[in-house]
């Protein structure tokens, strides 16, 4: 195997562990979320809201599956996946996070939005490095 292969292989592994840490950070933030009745508060029906995340939810899985079957199509998803949440806790948390109040549960709140954040751009990051690579996810030869 040369060691472009391995790389690749890296890669591939890396966007699996992002993403599931990515859902630790995302579903317990998105919990939160109707627990404290946002979406309400911000005029989006709960029905609407729930099946978006469902939507997303089932994406990322179907991502993984992708992935497991080494589908360079399950680096897509995950790009955008990974795209996804940063850019939507960031516009609908961090205004709030940042203005002084105290949010929510406090720093474990402020936690899941970081972790999203954070973990959804490292997932990004990752998977346009595995598609650059030209290889699928298990450093196969397209």
């Amino acid at each position: 195997m040369s060691s472009t292969n391995s790389i690749s292989t890296q890669w591939g592994q890396r966007v699996v562990l992002l993403s599931i840490l990515l859902i630790f950070f995302a579903l317990p933030h998105t919990l939160e979320d109707f627990a404290t009745g946002e979406p309400a508060k911000a005029g989006v029906p709960a029905a609407v809201l729930a099946t978006v995340i469902s939507l997303i939810f089932s994406a990322q899985a179907l991502g993984l599956y992708w992935l497991g079957q080494k589908q360079r199509r399950g680096l897509f998803v995950h790009a955008g996946i990974g795209l996804f949440w940063p850019v939507a806790s960031g516009f609908a948390q961090l205004p709030t996070i940042l203005n002084g109040t105290p949010y929510r549960s406090g720093f474990i709140s402020v936690g899941y939005v970081a972790g999203m954040i954070v973990v959804g751009l490292l997932l990004l990051v990752s998977s346009l490095v595995a598609l650059r690579g030209g290889t699928t996810p298990d450093g196969a030869e397209r």
